[in-house]
């Protein structure tokens, strides 16, 4: 653990790991492989009406 403390810092300042810098293609890169993730959308109902403050 001790070791693992070190070697984050160090990545970090010396450019060892890249941040994607487009999260939608990170994530799809991540994803099809495995086919894509399809997600049940709940249904949508009326707006409720705004609180009254007075």
């Amino acid at each position: 653990m001790e070791e693992e403390a070190r070697i984050i810092p160090r990545d970090t300042v010396s450019g060892g790991r890249t941040v994607p810098r487009d999260l939608a293609k990170f994530t799809r890169d991540c994803f099809a492989p495995l086919g894509g993730v399809e997600l049940e959308l709940p249904p949508r109902g009326p707006m409720r009406e705004p609180p009254d403050f007075s």
